[in-house]
């Protein structure tokens, strides 16, 4: 169990923490479209990393996939596809995230890229009428900050701009070899399984 009194700031992973995630939706939609062996060049090139890291655009991002596989979809049936693996919100995290707010500072750190982030944070105003840019005193993404974690430097950046105590913060995040990056750099850190409750974790 985590002592939340044991912390002055907090940074959240996004994705299976924040919002239920299922990778695996995009994975067979692109299977789909695109055929199996098509989709698995996806990977193999890289393409969703390259992406996440801001190294190539949003209109990069589809033309590359069509011109792997051989097709001409258009950028609304790619993105579709890409969005797939974005679930939904639980209100009970949100309200958590609001009441944190008040007595820690939140930072969030996600690996995204800007069509993930357009559309999971208007469907956040949507659904609850608030923006990243209220819940968290700032907004970390791996596509504006041009580096993916595990990588120590997407860290160290986060430390250096926020001059964190590395022993009163606390990284919760759902993805094992991003919590290890996070230790080797000396935050400390919460692994919850993804699509996981984070509050539950939380003690006095």
């Amino acid at each position: 169990m985590v002592r939340l009194s044991d912390f002055d700031t907090i940074i959240f992973d996004f994705g299976g923490v924040i919002l239920d995630i299922d990778p695996d939706l995009s994975r067979r939609r692109f299977a789909e479209m695109l055929g199996i062996e098509n989709a698995r060049k996806l990977e193999a090139e890289q393409l969703p990393q390259l992406y996440e890291k801001g190294h190539i655009s949003r209109a990069e991002f589809v033309s590359r996939i069509n011109q792997i596989a051989g097709t001409q979809l258009s950028a609304d049936e790619i993105l579709a596809a890409w969005n797939a693996m974005l679930l939904n919100y639980k209100p009970a995290r949100i309200e958590w995230i609001k009441r944190l707010h008040a007595t820690h500072r939140l930072l969030l750190l996600s690996n995204t890229n800007d069509s993930h982030f357009e559309y999971f944070h208007n469907k956040l105003i949507a659904e609850y009428g608030v923006t990243f840019y209220q819940l968290f005193d700032h907004v970390y993404l791996s596509h504006e900050m041009g580096m993916l974690k595990p990588s120590h430097e997407i860290y160290e950046m986060v430390i250096a701009e926020q001059q964190l105590n590395l022993q009163r913060t606390l990284f919760i995040e759902d993805t094992a070899r991003n919590v290890a990056g996070a230790q080797e750099v000396g935050l400390q850190t919460l692994l919850i399984p993804r699509n996981g409750e984070f509050y539950e974790f939380f003690g006095e």
